[in-house]
């Protein structure tokens, strides 16, 4: 990694067991995770701290990942990689995952390495 600093990721789910796993997963690679349960909690750790990537859920109460994504390409122009969690897989799901400014997109249930591999690709990005 760029000068062997450790890459923070935000994971935003409203699940806490998948914050955990995903946690547990990301850290065993040598990344820092920050987490929030909703795209309101993440907005205000955005404001007080950067990260390099992150993953957000899809489905979530107050502010689903759509409007998550809205608010961080629209208001706060931030361009962070952001990879998208979804169990809905529909043919216009893509569509409006992509269109609303996600960088990557992977269906529920992931594997572990299908996670990793999306997340080398999205570092490129850095």
């Amino acid at each position: 990694m760029e000068n062997n600093r450790t890459r923070r990721i935000l994971i935003i789910d409203d699940d806490v067991f998948i914050i955990r796993l995903m946690s547990l997963i990301l850290t065993k690679s040598e990344y820092e995770i920050i987490s929030a349960s909703s795209g309101k909690e993440a907005i205000v750790i955005l404001a007080e701290q950067p990260v390099d990537m992150i993953i957000a859920d899809l489905m979530m109460p107050e502010m689903d990942g759509l409007a998550f994504l809205h608010w961080l390409r629209q208001e706060a122009t931030l361009s962070t990689p952001t990879l998208i969690l979804t169990a809905m897989a529909t043919p216009d799901t893509e569509k409006q995952v992509m269109a609303a400014g996600a960088t990557a997109l992977l269906y529920k249930p992931i594997k572990v390495s299908d996670l990793l591999t999306k997340i080398k690709q999205l570092e490129q990005l850095i």
